[in-house]
């Protein structure tokens, strides 16, 4: 996934700004299978209690909203400063 202001990928442990001004942190790139330290659970191949699987986009822990997920590229995510 790629951050939709400037082109650059996004990485995780990337600090970021999400649905305008919420501070957080990409945890995890399913993707890519790769997450922080502590998160590596989060990382299966088993369907989620209603059925799914997070196997592709970003997990985003905010200070506010908690965890959110992006399946697509998603112009309210940008990189912090």
């Amino acid at each position: 996934m790629r951050y939709s202001n400037d082109g650059n990928e996004v990485c995780v442990g990337d600090r970021v700004l999400v649905e305008g001004d919420v501070l957080g942190t990409v945890i995890c790139d399913f993707k890519k299978k790769q997450c922080l330290q502590g998160y590596e659970n989060w990382l299966t191949d088993q369907e989620m209690l209603g059925g799914g699987r997070l196997d592709d986009g970003i997990m985003v822990k905010t200070e506010k909203f908690g965890y959110v997920h992006y399946s697509d590229p998603d112009e309210e995510i940008v990189r912090a400063s």
